[in-house]
């Protein structure tokens, strides 16, 4: 779902307030029409009538009072790259989104094809487990042993995600008996509520993609995109 947003200060906008009910109505519907079908603020001429309550006379006052500007086509909203998404971070979102699902699809099929013995691997393409995930590199994390002489070998090779510092399994090909792992802080700007990383997230973007109650509430306190 793609929200239209309509900041506060419209509450005291000369140029708002001085609009009737009709071209009120016009203008809003206009503005949720190019957000819905991801147009940029773009109301092409051909179009104009598919918005409801607009009229001709409606897109003229609007010209005529700066809230729309008119070019060879039809015309476009002002103030639509400040206040809206843009159709290139909605797609953004898309993807992501699309992947979040697609990787928790996998780690649930992996998970029920597993045993409860030993961990599991995805044999789905681009997860290989016969080198480093993408995204990643080789890294150490050096064993836990508190009051143990340490002998020998005490690193075992391990995973660390160059985006979010996060620490993944060893392949099956590395040997590793009893590594424990640190909490790593995520590197780069992260997400206002989870904390995730937004590394690859629109720099316009505050939070992450996730639908959970608590991002959807931020989202709409904020006025930012679903």
């Amino acid at each position: 779902m793609t929200d239209a947003r309509f900041p506060e200060r419209y509450l005291s906008d000369r140029k708002v307030l001085r609009l009737s009910a009709d071209e009120f109505r016009g203008w809003a519907f206009a503005t949720i029409w190019s957000v819905s079908n991801r147009t940029d603020g773009v109301i092409l001429s051909d179009e104009l009538l598919l918005v409801p309550f607009m009229k001709v006379e409606t897109a003229q006052k609007l010209e005529a009072c700066g809230l729309w500007i008119a070019h060879g086509d039809g015309w476009s909203i002002a103030d639509f790259p400040d206040t809206q998404t843009s159709r290139h971070d909605l797609e953004v979102l898309d993807n992501m989104r699309r992947a979040q699902r697609e990787k928790k699809q996998r780690q649930r099929a992996a998970k029920a094809g597993g045993s409860t013995d030993s961990p599991s691997f995805s044999d789905v393409p681009g997860d290989s487990t016969g080198g480093p995930y993408p995204g990643t590199s080789r890294g150490r994390v050096p064993e836990d042993r508190t009051g143990q002489e340490r002998t020998g070998r005490d690193q075992e090779k391990w995973f660390v995600n160059d985006e979010t510092g996060e620490i993944t399994d060893p392949a099956p090909s590395v040997s590793a008996s009893s590594v424990t792992t640190w909490d790593v802080s995520p590197i780069g700007r992260s997400c206002a509520v989870c904390g995730t990383s937004m590394a690859d997230y629109p720099d316009s973007m505050k939070v992450c993609a996730a639908q959970d109650d608590e991002h959807t509430k931020y989202r709409t306190q904020n006025g930012w995109a679903a």
